[in-house]
C-alpha cells in the first residue's frame, strides 16, 4: 500500500530488525497517528526526530557551555545530569534561603519595628509630659 501523503517517492529500502515489543511500539504509533502503513509510520518518526520536541528548553550558549564545562570535568555523566546537578544545587540554596536566611530576616525586622515602635512610645509620652 502507498500513502496519499508521501509527497516524493522513496529511493531506499532500510530493512530493520525489531523485537516484538518494538513491532508493537511501531504498530501503536502507526494507529495513533493514523498511518497506512509501517514504513509511513518509520518515515513519520525519521521526521519528527529533527523537530524541536514539546517541553524541550533551548539554553543560551553560556549556560550550555557552563554545564558541558560540568561533564567534561566529570562531575556529571551527560548534558541532562549536570541539568540534573545544578537543579539540585539550586534547590538546595532555596531551602537554606527559607530555612536559614528568611528567619534571620523576619527576625531583624521585628526588631527594628520594635525599636521604632519604642522610640514612637518616648515621644508620644516626652510629647504628654510637655504638654504639647
Amino acid at each position: 500500500m502507498r500513502n496519499a501523503r508521501a509527497t516524493s517517492t522513496a529511493t531506499r529500502f532500510l530493512g530493520v530488525r525489531l523485537t516484538s515489543e518494538e513491532e508493537s511500539l511501531l504498530d501503536g504509533f502507526q494507529r495513533t497517528h493514523g498511518l497506512s502503513t509501517r514504513s509511513d509510520a518509520v518515515r513519520a518518526l525519521v521526521r519528527s526526530a529533527s523537530e524541536p520536541q514539546p517541553g524541550s528548553v533551548e539554553l543560551p550558549p553560556t549556560l550550555r557551555g557552563e554545564l558541558e564545562e560540568i561533564v567534561e570535568n566529570g562531575y556529571a555523566r551527560d548534558l541532562e545530569g549536570a541539568i540534573a546537578l545544578v537543579s539540585s544545587l539550586g534547590l538546595t540554596e532555596l531551602a537554606r534561603t527559607h530555612s536559614e536566611r528568611l528567619p534571620a530576616l523576619r527576625d531583624h525586622a521585628r526588631s527594628v519595628k520594635e525599636r521604632r515602635e519604642g522610640r514612637r512610645r518616648a515621644d508620644r509620652e516626652g510629647r504628654g509630659l510637655l504638654g504639647r
